[in-house]
Formats: C-alpha cells, structure tokens, sequence
C-alpha cells in the first residue's frame, strides 16, 4: 500500500479552504500536512487510509491554531536583528492610508454575516470565479453597505422555524428535517433540474479557470511536470481509451462474423 499524493494534497486543500487557514499561510500548511501524512505512513508500514489522512491533517490544523493563538501578530512587536529596536508599525511606508480600525470592523463584521456570504468572500479573496447565483445573492445582500432587510428576513425566519422544528418552506409541522416531506420532493425536483441545466455550465466554467492557472483541466489539482493533467486523471484517461478500444474490437469481432 503506497501513499497517494494527489489524494492528500486534496483533503489538506480541502481543510486549508474551508477552516479559515490564512491566504499566506495557505501552501505552508498544506505542506505541513503532506509532511504530517508521509511521517505517519513510514511508521504505518507505507500507506495510509482516507481516515488517517483527514485525521492527520486536523491534528495539523489544531497545531496551526494554537501556534496562531499562542502567538498573535501585533503592530507593536520588536524586530530582532536590528542595532536599534524597532517596532513593526515603524516600517509601515504610510501609516496614515492604513485604516486599522476600519479593518478590524469589516472583519468582525465579516465573521457575523451567514455562511454564504462568508464564502463569496472567500472566494473573492482567492481569486475564484462566483456563480450566477452567489452574484446575485452578493447583489442582494449589498445596499448601501447594509444587508438587505429582505434578505435578513428570511435568514432568521430560516433560523427561527429551524429551532422550533417546522419546515423552513411552509412552516408546518416536520419529523426532524429540514424540510417537511412534501417540500422535500419538491426541493429535490429543483436540485435535479439545476443539476441538468447548470452543472455542465458550471463546469465548464471552471475547467476554463484551472487551465488559466495552470491547474489540471478536469479536478483543479497540480498536473504532472510537462502535462496539462494531474496523474490520477491521466489515470482514468488511459482507463477510459482501454476500454473504448475493446468495445471497438468486440464491435470488429462482432461485423466480422456476422460477414462471414
């Protein structure tokens, strides 16, 4: 049993984009996770399964937040290795363009807006391409630099039906779902048809960013030196060709006998 690069730089990815890690600590911890995953396979005996990779990575990420916590990052800190102490704030070009309260505000503004928004903002940050529908929520959600009233209303009237245990659509009485199960069929109809007429799209969509980056045109994931593919979908490529070739020669074999 071997370990699987790709497979573990896609579960330490996965952590580092939905757990908060920092944008310049982002490659770093991911790093620190394949590490972490190819110590505990040498002791495993060379492999390592997809539980103990997570786990690896979350023990990872716990000592990245304690590290973190231990040792906040302050404009007052002292720079070592300098004749004269000099204190950080001091080696900003201008200070007075720097907002600082302005920033702590946003960001604590930030942390207090629903998870969508949240993530539209993650994905600004990074540079990531936002759906047609997280552009329009993002429209919605702004006005005036307020959150829309209407759009409020309905998260915390979500909330409100979500602790009373109703159905968030109808508000009548649930079994411990979401959704009571006549809107539940009508919720997963939606799902099929979105599925159908915006999944390729979407798709497609994105195949056109990774490639832009860099990236492999089919998963996201780091391609191999001098391939425009990772190597777990040249994989199912080869797979893929091998297959279609014996249905062909079966297809041959078939025409062939039936001539004779």
């Amino acid at each position: 049993m071997t370990l699987d690069v790709p497979s573990c730089l896609s579960i330490a990815n996965h952590i580092r984009y939905w757990d908060g890690i920092h944008a310049q600590d982002g490659e770093d911890f991911s790093h620190d996770a394949l590490l972490e995953m190819m110590e505990r396979a040498m002791r495993n005996g060379g492999g390592l399964s997809d539980k103990e990779m997570w786990r690896a990575t979350r023990c990872v990420r716990s000592r990245y937040r304690r590290a973190y916590g231990k040792s906040p990052l302050s404009l007052n800190t002292p720079i070592r290795g300098t004749e004269e102490p000099i204190e950080l704030q001091e080696t900003i070009a201008d200070k007075a363009a720097v907002d600082l309260d302005a920033w702590v505000d946003a960001r604590t503004r930030l942390e207090q807006l629903p998870f969508g928004i949240r993530l539209i903002a993650r994905k600004l940050e990074k540079g990531d391409p936002l759906t047609r529908e997280q552009q329009a929520r993002l429209v919605h959600f702004r006005q005036d630099g307020k959150p829309n009233p209407h759009r409020m209303y309905l998260i915390n009237r979500y909330r409100d039906r979500r602790s009373r245990g109703l159905c968030v659509r109808c508000g009548e009485k649930n079994d411990g779902f979401a959704h009571c199960p006549r809107c539940r069929e009508i919720f997963r109809a939606f799902q099929k048809r979105y599925r159908r007429r915006k999944g390729q799209a979407w798709l497609q969509t994105m195949r056109v960013h990774w490639r832009k980056q860099g990236r492999c045109s089919r998963c996201g994931r780091a391609p191999d030196p001098g391939r425009s593919k990772c190597s777990s979908c040249l994989a199912k490529d080869r797979e893929y060709l091998r297959r279609w070739r014996e249905r062909q020669t079966g297809v041959y074999r078939e025409s062939s006998g039936s001539a004779g």
